[in-house]
């Protein structure tokens, strides 16, 4: 598909959409429109993207009948909840959609949640970029190297595919039944991740670590602890006190953390320590069965 013959049109203004409109276009891609819940937000990525035109949801429009020679790709980057309403909408706009291709980029959504513009005629799919994206940085944000998780039908794979290779990303295909999974494995990988790093920051200020440089003293360990993970696997990479059934250290980690301040954090290190000892099960060490903490 040689997308110069192509109108590239984003839904959404946020991270995610805002991001991808600005790869796209430095990469030589052209974005026809921009519309956004939020006027000014459309009307300042039109302007970061040089596209035709902005508006805001109840603004849609693609414009005249394309020509032969013309389509229409469409990314929808929206909330999830919000995904089916903006496609019953864009459905209304139009009677035939056999020229577009609709995405969204909802990464537990299936393709099947952009339905009403399949039943006008539309190839739809979904193109979940999985990387973390900030508004702050969406001018420069780099999608090259990065996995995208695209489903759907045939012709929405194939652009998919195309725009995935014009951005520098690489592309990978999820069951749509099974999305939920995937989706679920990068909440772990990124924002409970984040919330772990949070804990971190939390105890190394409760330690006296120099508050702007704990996660900078932190970070040698972390980076050898994901290079083991990748390289071994995860059970293999296991180490620490519950792996060492070092049941005395444990005991005194739970009995710091039991006073009201740190309740919290002694809820979640409680529960990571038991989903811990299923893991260090793998490797067959022996069972630390008082494993627990006060409430």
């Amino acid at each position: 598909m040689n997308l110069k013959n192509s109108r590239v049109y984003v839904i959404g203004a946020g991270s995610v959409g805002s991001a991808l409109a600005v790869a796209l276009r430095r990469c030589g891609v052209r974005i026809e429109g921009v519309f956004s819940r939020r006027a000014i937000s459309a009307d300042l990525l039109k302007k970061k993207v040089r596209a035709k035109v902005s508006g805001t949801f109840a603004e849609i429009s693609f414009g005249e009948k394309f020509s032969d020679t013309e389509s229409g790709i469409v990314i929808i980057a929206v909330p999830d909840d919000a995904v089916t309403d903006v496609a019953r909408q864009i459905a209304l706009l139009h009677r035939d959609y056999r020229s577009f291709v609709f995405f969204h980029t909802s990464g537990t959504l299936a393709s099947t949640a952009l339905e009403p513009l399949r039943k006008r005629g539309a190839a739809v799919g979904s193109f979940h970029p999985l990387q973390t994206f900030l508004k702050k940085n969406g001018e420069t944000a780099s999608f090259k190297g990065i996995w995208i998780a695209v489903e759907g039908d045939r012709r929405a794979r194939e652009v998919g595919k195309f725009l995935a290779k014009k951005i520098g990303a690489r592309l990978f295909s999820v069951d749509s039944q099974l999305k939920k999974f995937y989706h679920i494995a990068a909440v772990f990988a990124s924002n409970y991740f984040v919330t772990l790093l949070s804990a971190v920051e939390t105890l190394g200020a409760q330690a006296k670590l120099p508050k702007r440089k704990i996660i900078e003293i932190f970070e040698p360990l972390i980076i050898q602890t994901l290079n083991n993970v990748k390289q071994y696997g995860a059970a293999s990479a296991l180490t620490g006190p519950i792996k060492r059934g070092d049941i005395r250290t444990i005991q005194k980690h739970l009995e710091a953390l039991s006073g009201k301040k740190n309740r919290h954090i002694l809820t979640l290190y409680a529960a990571l320590g038991r989903e811990t000892l299923l893991l260090a099960k793998q490797l067959k060490i022996r069972r630390i069965s008082s494993f627990g903490g006060k409430k």
